[in-house]
């Protein structure tokens, strides 16, 4: 019997869980919140897949997940949600948007409407180290019925007027920036606020942008692949 077993662990390895311990899949924590991984595939600033998203999958740390799902409840109690695009960014990610920002090239009118595209790291557009690498850094916006394409950053066609879309490398898509229209920025203040409330801090250069204030590798860069498993 005992070899029996022997053998059944040689050709049936038992199978490991390929995130590192202390991250999780957003869907497994609340399945309610709307994804739309835009580094997974081509709408995107760089117009491609980036490095190391195998899957357009939202990874975060258990707890970042955990504050997001509660600003998902107050969203779904006001009938709204939120919708994510960009959770876990690897290393490798991060160094692939460094190197093609550095290959140059004109603004381009949906992303980067006023900036050349080498300007785009001294500008604080992209950055050459990102904390979303460290797990608790989310992009994201609140989304509702209605059908409205931003002029610039990327179209979605479900959420709120914001002012600009998600990447939108412009002064339009400061958090406090003015003017701007009495809608947006009502909904800036609405996602700021409940972001706020669940412990996450905003990036002042972008409204889409949130890192949970007690993230739990403050100091640690990880590189494993965005995958659906």
């Amino acid at each position: 019997m005992a070899a029996i077993f022997a053998i059944l662990a040689i050709s049936s390895p038992a199978r490991a869980d390929p995130l590192p311990g202390g991250f999780v899949r957003l869907a497994d924590i609340d399945p309610a919140i709307r994804q739309d991984i835009r580094y997974a595939g081509i709408e995107n600033f760089l117009h491609r897949k980036v490095n190391g998203y195998d899957a357009p999958v939202c990874i975060l740390t258990a707890q970042a997940a955990k504050a997001l799902s509660s600003v998902q409840k107050a969203m779904t109690a006001k009938g709204l949600t939120l919708v994510v695009f960009d959770c876990y960014r690897p290393a490798r990610a991060v160094a692939d948007m460094g190197r093609w920002t550095r290959e140059g090239g004109p603004p381009d009118p949906q992303w980067y409407p006023t900036v050349e595209r080498g300007d785009l790291i001294a500008k604080g557009y992209v950055g050459e180290l990102s904390s979303h690498s460290r797990g608790s850094t989310v992009d994201l916006a609140i989304a509702a019925a209605s059908k409205k394409s931003p002029a610039c950053g990327a179209s979605d066609g479900g959420t709120l007027d914001f002012g600009t879309g998600f990447d939108c490398f412009d002064p339009m898509s400061e958090t406090s920036h003015r003017p701007l229209p009495a809608e947006a920025a009502t909904n800036r203040k609405m996602l700021l606020a409940a972001m706020r409330a669940a412990g996450f801090r905003n990036y002042a250069r972008e409204w889409w942008h949130f890192t949970l204030a007690k993230e739990p590798f403050p100091k640690q860069r990880f590189d494993f692949p965005v995958t659906a498993n």
